[in-house]
């Protein structure tokens, strides 16, 4: 059979849920269970049961990419992840192609010599995050006077003391915040807990955490960051099952809780701004970010001509599709990874077949045709 079977590599990061990705691939260990990788990224590459990883097939084998494999060098042009979301990931943004190829160029001698740097490779990267439950992120910049306005009802004293003064802009509020000395985080981070642990404002909105919500799991997790103020900040966003969200370069961001397919463009560069222990280039994540302030961009499924239904997001290297049950003919061009989430999918093509039962994955060869039986929901992200 053309379709081959690949095995994801799970990542066991502390935000992670202990259950969803275990329910997927019958591997409980009672530990969190963040991530399932299913790419060709050196840090998890996935392998087809016989061992020989991903990478290697694609680049030993040009009927995988077809036509593209020219143009991506060989190369899986993205990431497929599943996520696991129990508590807030660090805030991050990512930087596009000309900037991720100027800091890659200006690190050259730190990376040389083994200094930390924060670009990893030199490509831009855009991100597109679907719900598998109900989701909570956080994503962009809200208005400067509603963040003012929400800023002087939650920490009264701390906005007439010292914030009124940096909120200017988002950019200048933003960089300011950071700024401060640490015994004046300490203060505003001790009336902003006790306020939010007295309000009247509910903790979650129906299956959502509400922004009050928000906050509390943000200190909980990181008491001492200053970055625990940006759910006031930031526009916080609620996913149902099958809405998505299309991170562009630039972006502050977020996950909060939920999970979902996230796929992105095949880069490792992250500029973190917080809630996180890892390294922060606040300097660089200037640079990058954007500070305009802006509705989330949500990434509308279409209907394509075999009644799928597809998530092109603003990258041009992949797209995501949606599977439900249904029996389909699919003349394919152009190389997909696939995963079963519910029930169980059978390919079949040239007199063979393949099975994938739930949590299982497969990669597609370009240029294939072939009869797909879905009895569930099945989720194929594919080279664009």
């Amino acid at each position: 059979m053309e379709i081959k079977k690949i095995r994801g590599v799970v990542k066991d990061y502390a935000w992670g849920n202990k259950d969803y990705i275990p329910s997927l691939t019958g591997k409980y260990t009672g530990s969190p269970q963040a991530e399932l990788w299913l790419g060709t990224h050196p840090a998890g590459c996935a392998a087809a049961e016989d061992g020989k990883t991903l990478a290697e097939l694609i680049r030993e084998d040009r009927s995988l990419l077809g036509e593209d494999w020219e143009r991506r060098g060989g190369l899986l042009p993205f990431m497929m992840k599943i996520l696991a979301v129990d508590s807030p990931l660090s805030i991050q943004c990512h930087p596009d192609k000309a900037q991720a190829e100027a800091g890659w160029k200006r690190e050259a001698d730190s990376r040389s010599k083994g200094l930390p740097v924060s670009y990893q490779d030199d490509n831009g990267k855009r991100e597109l995050f679907m719900a598998l439950s109900p989701a909570a992120a956080l994503c962009g910049f809200r208005d400067i006077e509603e963040i003012k306005a929400d800023l002087a009802a939650v920490i009264p004293g701390a906005f007439g003391r010292t914030i009124r003064s940096l909120s200017g802009s988002i950019r200048e509020l933003f960089m300011g915040l950071f700024a401060l000395p640490a015994s004046e985080k300490a203060i505003i981070l001790s009336e902003y807990r006790d306020s939010l642990s007295s309000s009247s404002e509910p903790r979650m909105e129906g299956l959502f955490l509400s922004r009050c919500g928000v906050a509390l799991r943000c200190l909980e997790k990181y008491p001492d960051d200053i970055s625990c103020l940006f759910p006031y900040l930031m526009n916080l966003v609620h996913l149902q099952i099958g809405e998505a969200l299309d991170i562009v370069p630039g972006t502050l961001h977020a996950y909060v809780f939920g999970c979902g397919v996230e796929v992105m463009d095949a880069s490792d560069n992250v500029l973190r701004a917080g809630l996180t222990g890892k390294r922060i280039d606040l300097e660089e994540l200037e640079r990058i970010a954007s500070f305009n302030a802006g509705k989330p961009l949500r990434c509308v499924p279409s209907p394509d001509g075999y009644g799928r239904s597809v998530y092109a997001s603003s990258s041009d290297n992949y797209k995501l599709i949606s599977v439900p049950s249904g029996r389909y003919e699919i003349a394919g061009d152009k190389l997909g990874i696939a995963m079963v989430t519910e029930g169980s999918a059978r390919f079949s093509s040239h007199g063979e077949s393949l099975t994938l039962e739930k949590g299982e994955a497969a990669v597609i060869p370009a240029s294939l045709h072939y009869t797909l039986s879905s009895r569930g929901q099945l989720y194929i992200s594919e080279v664009f």
